[in-house]
């Protein structure tokens, strides 16, 4: 039986709670992190809301009293990575309707992505369970950033729980779903061991933005390479 819009949307906000209990955390660290810097709760608020990008937002609190053209440079290489997202993500949206997938395209991080297509299979049944996936997790970022910039007076308390643990937490369950999600799972944890290896290897060498785009093109490649060898020695086995 197909889901109603109303039941998807339903499901995508479920879907979404490895994330937004993540997001909580992290977006308070965010928060604290933006106070810190000199930003107001108001001021730190509208940063999430039109950012909504963790690594970009510490960046930018880190840069907020130097050049603009630095801050706003650094901001887009660190978030350049979501083009390939969207790249990976469009033939399984390109069905809807050109409004939905704007919207969904807009609201992508790495952790819905990597939630949304580990669940959401080879084609996207309805448009409203990724908008109400990202929309939820985007209401939790947001309240979490607010909540920290809020409590930013209490940054040493609030460093002490240990946060910065909830985002390699996440990652890390997020790396398993992948790696379950379908077959290759050999394959996929091939991967992931290779880009383990090239971001130490680059970030040992010269810490760089660019490093997590690099990194990404040259594994997600090699993945790809792989997959398509394995295929290719299968469909010869078969015949």
């Amino acid at each position: 039986m197909q889901q109603t819009t109303v039941q998807a949307a339903l499901a995508g906000a479920r879907a979404s709670s490895p994330v937004t209990i993540a997001y909580a955390g992290i977006g308070l660290a965010a928060g604290v992190v933006g106070a810190e810097a000199g930003l107001s709760a108001a001021e730190v608020g509208l940063l999430s809301l039109l950012l909504f990008a963790g690594s970009a937002q510490f960046v930018f609190a880190d840069l907020y009293a130097g050049a603009l053209v630095t801050l706003v440079g650094t901001v887009f290489l660190v978030n350049l990575r979501h083009l390939l997202y969207a790249t990976a993500l469009s033939p399984r949206v390109q069905h809807l309707p050109l409004s939905a997938r704007v919207v969904i395209g807009a609201q992508l991080t790495d952790e819905t992505f990597a939630l949304g297509t580990s669940l959401m299979g080879q084609r996207l049944q309805r448009a409203a369970w990724m908008i109400a996936l990202n929309v939820t997790a985007y209401s939790a970022w947001v309240t979490g950033n607010v909540a920290g910039a809020l409590l930013g007076a209490l940054a040493g308390a609030i460093e002490a729980i240990g946060l910065e643990f909830a985002l390699a937490g996440m990652f890390s369950a997020l790396l398993l779903g992948q790696i379950r999600a379908g077959g290759h799972a050999g394959i996929r944890c091939a991967v992931a061991g290779l880009a383990g290896v090239i971001i130490i290897a680059l970030d040992s060498w010269q810490p760089h933005p660019l490093n997590l785009m690099l990194t990404t093109v040259i594994a997600a490649s090699a993945g790809v390479l792989i997959e398509q060898a394995a295929s290719g020695r299968r469909d010869e086995e078969a015949a």
